[in-house]
């Protein structure tokens, strides 16, 4: 609590800079920064006037940036630390992440489109096209949007049919790589209660690396459609619906990967660094199964590959919502969704000699979710929601390690999920009370959940000379693991206190929980967050400025991560004893001029396992510890490293500039982002540590009168800088290897628009 208090003078002494500062934009007329609605609350708010630590953007900023999936967003949320496992996307917010991508794992960022909840990893890659706005909250959001939102809240809010407009847009765009992208919208009304709007996207580019013989690695190909429609049939009734389909076919990803030792003995010796004991053929590794002071300088641009791969992935979706009021006691509100996603990949693991694949890989689910809510008091008095929710998931999954060698080739492994169930009950309710009219206020809320996750697990050793054609189902060699039924509740207080209009300044702890679940090896317990945070928002000299802070401590409980085991056997999530995590982040915008903006983020991170200490399983069976009552275990100890993605400082600086000429304007925009070095494994080796580095966005754009035409040109990622998008190790056969995967390169092209 002494560091909490450190931070709540650090953040003080941030604000007193913030009115000391010169009031750059005294006379500039009647200009200031536009108000920004959100629903981080499931209410509509002014994003300033929302005590809660978050981000923003419109379509337009989605657009310029061109963002078409979650990976884009670090360009506009430096704070979210996005990587790739293959196909499966991996988000960390403030040293929270779920680094875990099996069949019971779940996010820790809560993932909602329009309400509907998404919780498969491989589900995040959806395309993001036709929105309203993008909003990411930070910090545990465990009484309104429930479990798995310890690390926050990612809310995609699509664009909606308009009642009384025909309007709609189309842009399209050509760079590097060949990259071809499309995406259009039309809204359609019919009659004076109902509209439907019409949308679809089309993204496509050529391989970022070399991969001869191959051919070019890490292509993209994604097609996606929406169609909904809205309507207000009576007074005091509202009601949406939308169809979507997103199809990705392409490539898959580009790894690369080495060799570090087979059977124990080191295949090249100058990598052995700081390494003292030799690597035995047995998953027993030393410093918990990792090679600490091995590094290496992996090629980040061109390496070679004996295949591409495929990554196929087809999602449909159909979500909608019914808003009733009540009179004077509020508004019932029902969200809904159902989300079919259905996977085919094949994976080449370059640095095996033959290539091995994750072969005939198969992960399809079907979820559905359901909340129904009650909530009123907008005028003023006490405003409160209450509601229930319900999720259900269902998922088959089927992957193999393969060999192709003679006769068609051998599987190492195979593993066979004919079901796993997930099924999530939870109530909630919460209430901001008013102790002082538009002054000061108090918030309270409290949820309950209930889990439950099943399984039949079947898992097939080597099954050599039989090609590539999968084992045949035999359920005589599943297993059910032990059934998953947990309960845990969680809540907020806060306080809320407003001087002026313009300022605000609050307080809260908040908990958060992630669901427990179980894998080849045991169960693994949920993870618990109690949040403590504090913050200010405010606008200065007539809302030409705006400075944002808050500082936060975190006691961090039960972290789940995972420790690779052996192909045999796959991963084990073991639950970290406790972790400590405490930061301050801030958030500039100023306006210089009629034509000036400027925008900076300074975040500071600093997380820590406290107290990971846990036994390795063996699968030899031998004694590999100093105490002989546990035969086949292995100590191992990670507690003082930091959590994986967690960069000590995050900087990004922002400056446009609009340059008019008679009634047309072009806009001027720089953007840079540094992030701090980071590790993309709890070990905290070398070889998984990526270094600091920055990332420059430029683009031009002009825009004709009534803003009905424009033309981008664009630069990203000027230094053509490719960060470890993953890295991550291997054991198989008495082989440990290395897998690296990494971000995008410099793109460049140009944009045209046109709205009507």
């Amino acid at each position: 609590m002494q560091k909490f208090r450190r931070i709540s003078a650090l953040t003080t002494s941030v604000a007193i800079i913030a009115y000391a500062s010169p009031l750059w934009a005294q006379d500039n007329g009647a200009i200031g920064l536009a108000d920004i609605v959100v629903t981080a609350q499931k209410r509509a708010t002014n994003i300033q006037d929302t005590p809660i630590a978050m981000r923003a953007f419109d379509s337009d900023a989605v657009l310029n940036a061109g963002i078409s999936d979650v990976n884009g967003l670090s360009r506009l949320a430096p704070d979210l630390n996005i990587t790739n496992d293959t196909q499966y996307t991996k988000i960390s917010v403030r040293g929270i992440s779920s680094q875990d991508h099996g069949e019971t794992a779940d996010p820790a960022l809560t993932i909602n489109i329009d309400g509907e909840y998404i919780n498969r990893p491989i589900a995040l890659n959806a395309s993001f096209f036709d929105l309203e706005r993008i909003e990411v909250l930070r910090g545990p959001q465990g009484t309104l949007y429930g479990r798995n939102a310890t690390a926050g809240a990612l809310n995609i809010v699509v664009a909606k049919p308009k009642l009384g407009e025909f309007s709609g847009y189309a842009t399209g765009s050509y760079g590097n790589y060949k990259a071809l992208s499309a995406e259009a919208a039309v809204n359609i009304p019919l009659g004076d209660k109902v509209a439907i709007r019409a949308s679809g996207m089309h993204n496509e580019h050529d391989g970022y690396f070399n991969n001869t013989p191959a051919g070019r690695g890490s292509a993209g190909n994604t097609d996606a459609a929406r169609l909904s429609i809205y309507a207000e049939p009576t007074e005091g009734v509202r009601a949406y619906l939308a169809g979507e389909y997103v199809n990705v076919d392409t490539t898959g990803v580009a790894q690369y990967g080495m060799v570090i030792a087979n059977n124990g003995v080191l295949t090249n010796p100058a990598y052995a660094g700081g390494l003292i004991d030799a690597i035995p053929s047995t998953p027993q590794l030393e410093n918990g199964g990792v090679p600490a002071n091995l590094q290496f300088n992996p090629p980040r641009k061109s390496f070679p590959l004996g295949d591409l791969g495929y990554t196929r992935i087809k999602q449909y979706a159909v979500r909608g919502r019914l808003d009733i009021d009540v009179g004077s006691i509020g508004t019932l509100s029902y969200i809904g969704g159902y989300r079919d996603v259905q996977s085919n990949v094949s994976q080449p693991l370059n640095g095996y000699v033959p290539t091995v694949f994750i072969q005939n890989y198969e992960k399809n689910s079907q979820t559905q979710s359901h909340e129904i809510r009650l909530s009123g008091g907008e005028n003023g008095g006490v405003i409160y929601q209450v509601g229930a929710f319900y999720f259900h998931e269902n998922q088959y999954m089927a992957q193999g390690l393969f060999l192709p060698l003679a006769a068609g080739g051998s599987y190492l492994n195979y593993f066979y999920r004919p079901y796993v169930k997930n099924k999530s009950m939870a109530g909630f309710a919460q209430a901001t009370v008013p102790l002082v009219a538009d002054k000061l206020s108090v918030t309270g809320g409290i949820r309950y959940t209930k889990d439950k996750k099943n399984a039949l697990f079947i898992n097939y050793g080597p099954r050599f000379g039989r090609g590539s054609t999968p084992p045949p189902e035999d359920a005589s060699l599943g297993f059910n693991p032990t059934p998953l039924n947990d309960g845990q509740l969680t809540w907020t207080a806060g306080i809320d206190y407003t001087p002026s209009r313009d300022h605000l300044i609050y307080g809260k702890v908040a908990t958060g929980y992630k669901a427990g679940g179980f894998d080849n090896v045991s169960s693994f317990g949920a993870e618990k967050l109690t949040a403590y945070e504090i913050g200010t928002k405010n606008s200065f000299a007539n809302r030409t400025i705006q400075f944002n802070a808050a500082a936060f401590y975190y006691d961090y409980k039960d972290q789940q991560i995972p420790i690779f085991l052996d192909t045999s056997v796959g991963a084990e999530v073991v639950n970290a004893g406790a972790s400590r995590i405490w930061g301050i982040e801030t958030d500039t915008t100023i306006l210089l001029s009629r034509n000036d903006r400027f925008t900076a983020t300074v975040n500071y991170l600093n997380a820590e396992l406290t107290k990971f200490s846990a036994n390795l399983l063996g699968l030899t069976g031998t004694l590999t510890d100093s105490d002989p009552s546990t035969p086949g275990l292995q100590p191992f100890n990670l507690s003082g490293n930091k959590p994986v993605q967690s960069p000590t400082w995050t900087i990004a600086l922002g400056y446009d500039h609009d340059f008019h000429f008679g009634d047309q304007k072009v806009t001027a925009s720089l953007f840079s982002r540094f992030k701090s070095d980071y590790y993309l494994q709890p070990s905290n080796d070398l070889a998984t540590r990526q270094k600091a580095f920055t990332q420059t966005d430029f683009t031009l754009e002009w825009v004709a009168p009534n803003d009905r035409f424009s033309v981008q040109g664009f630069v990203r990622n000027i230094e053509n800088y490719r960060p470890f998008a993953f890295a991550g190790y291997v054991n198989a056969g008495g082989s440990l290897l290395i897998n690296y995967v990494y971000g995008s390169p410099r793109t460049y092209g140009i944009r045209g628009t046109v709205r009507f």
